[in-house]
């Protein structure tokens, strides 16, 4: 197959990028306001500040990175730059996975491969007010990409778990703790991906889905996870977007150092600890779980139908990555999280914040908050 959208470039090293979708909101309101076409209006020549399926988004991408300390610098910066030129504007930025009440429907980018969407999926465009996380995360080959992406599934509720931030949806209360996950769950191309053995495998698989019509690029494929053989990485898509930047990066540094601990096991033909049952139906169950329950979540851990607490598994999944997190330096990072597991998660301080308030306005407000008060300190 001779196809340069199907040429995987792989990476020499387990280099790290993120990209991040962040809410673009009204300062006095804190609804969602259309604000991506005058802000690149206005600031057209910076290509990493960019605009996404939905004007009310505004997505920055990362530098190629070879470890989450030069992501932290490249991406604070990106941000705090951001955040001065959407001042400018009259606009505020917010990171979560949805916004807690805003009503009207998803207005979406009037670009070429958005219009096209948009004639696709109709009505279902317009609900797509979602804001998620992507790491990307380099890989040597696509062979090594797809079959990292088949072992990486069953870990992907951990990553649900730990970055549910979209508890609230149109002023109600979901009872999910990541309810992004479940307005995605209704698109026919969100979701899990099949499992494949080699890179010729998935091609062979996209050639028929662009024979199809169902797809034109890679990038029309909107699994939770997928290769991305321009960048020669793996893209872990499954996050909702942190409201801080700490957050931000101790998921990034998870995503890195887990898609390197799998790597090492397929290359040094080790097996994979803790396992994780490869059925499709525990796999999606385990997603819906820990979407609806977060950190409380139980999931399915063996093909008989046992459950853990995912915090219990979590914490056995970090101390199988101790050794990569020594390799990569990240394991600060890593420490970080665990300390986390037992306080407050995004979805659960923004339902603090509503219990106290009765408020969304306050919980969005908390939210702008807490990124604005991490931009300003030293």
């Amino acid at each position: 197959m001779h196809d340069d959208e199907l040429e995987f470039s792989g990476s020499k090293s387990p280099t790290v990028g993120i990209e991040i979708e962040f809410q673009l909101l009204d300062p006095d309101t804190l609804d969602l306001v259309d604000g991506i076409l005058p802000l690149l209006r206005d600031h057209p020549e910076e290509p990493r500040i960019k605009p996404e399926f939905t004007q009310s988004t505004v997505e920055i991408n990362s530098c190629v990175c070879a470890d989450i300390e030069e992501l932290r610098s490249d991406v604070t910066g990106l941000v705090k730059e951001l955040k001065r030129r959407c001042e400018g504007l009259h606009f505020t930025l917010c990171g979560a996975g949805t916004h807690p009440f805003s009503l009207r429907p998803a207005s979406v980018t009037p670009l070429p491969h958005y219009v096209e969407m948009e004639q696709r999926m109709v009505y279902l465009a317009h609900t797509l007010k979602t804001y998620a996380l992507h790491v990307h995360v380099g890989m040597p080959s696509g062979d090594a990409a797809v079959v990292v992406m088949s072992q990486l599934k069953p870990y992907l509720p951990v990553l649900l778990a730990l970055s549910a931030s979209s508890p609230f949806w149109q002023g109600q209360d979901t009872g999910f703790a990541s309810f992004r996950q479940r307005i995605l769950a209704a698109m026919r191309d969100y979701g899990l991906p099949p499992s494949f053995t080699s890179w010729r495998q998935f091609a062979q698989c996209f050639e028929n889905l662009r024979t199809a019509g169902a797809v034109h690029v890679v990038r029309d494929v909107h699994w939770d996870i997928r290769p991305s053989p321009h960048y020669g990485t793996l893209e872990v898509r499954v996050m909702d977007v942190q409201p801080t930047l700490r957050e931000t990066f101790m998921l990034a540094a998870l995503v890195q150092t887990l898609q390197v601990y799998l790597l090492r096991c397929w290359e040094q033909e080790k097996p994979v600890r803790p396992a994780m049952p490869q059925h499709w139906w525990a796999e999606k169950e385990n997603c819906f779980r820990a979407s609806h329950r977060g950190v409380e979540a139980e999931i399915i851990v063996d093909e008989t139908g046992h459950v853990r607490p995912i915090k219990a598994f979590t914490r056995e999944l970090l101390a199988s990555l101790a050794e990569t997190a020594e390799e990569l330096r990240t394991k600060d990072w890593l420490d970080q999280l665990e300390a986390r597991l037992d306080t407050g998660h995004s979805y659960l301080r923004q339902r603090a914040v509503f219990s106290e308030t009765r408020s969304l306005q306050k919980v969005a407000a908390s939210l702008v908050g807490e990124l604005e008060a991490e931009l300003i300190s030293p």
